[in-house]
């Protein structure tokens, strides 16, 4: 007989604590749900503000003329002042015009 009396004492104590979460559970559930989606519209105004940041950025740049690709080209500079070692690895050159 004592088997049978604690383990109905103890589904008893188990179902009142069940049915006391699902209780609280149901009390919270609204509120979690105003929380989620006062988030999201957070996120939506966000996402919003952040597109008009970018589209004023985009406004704002100036537009960058197209440059030639000048990489791996040879210039013949015939009999012009050179300074440096001729094997160096980066050659500059200036181009310019005193008239």
């Amino acid at each position: 007989m004592r088997p049978r009396r604690s383990a109905r004492i103890f589904w008893t104590v188990f179902s009142i604590l069940g049915l006391w979460a699902a209780a609280l559970a149901q009390d919270t559930e609204p509120d979690l749900r105003k929380d989620i989606e006062a988030l999201k519209q957070g996120q939506q105004t966000i996402r919003r503000d952040l597109e008009e940041l970018k589209a004023l950025i985009r406004a704002l740049q100036p537009a960058r003329p197209a440059t030639p690709d000048v990489r791996d080209v040879e210039f013949d500079l015939g009999d012009n002042l050179v300074l440096g070692e001729e094997t160096a690895s980066l050659t500059l050159v200036e181009f310019t015009d005193y008239q």
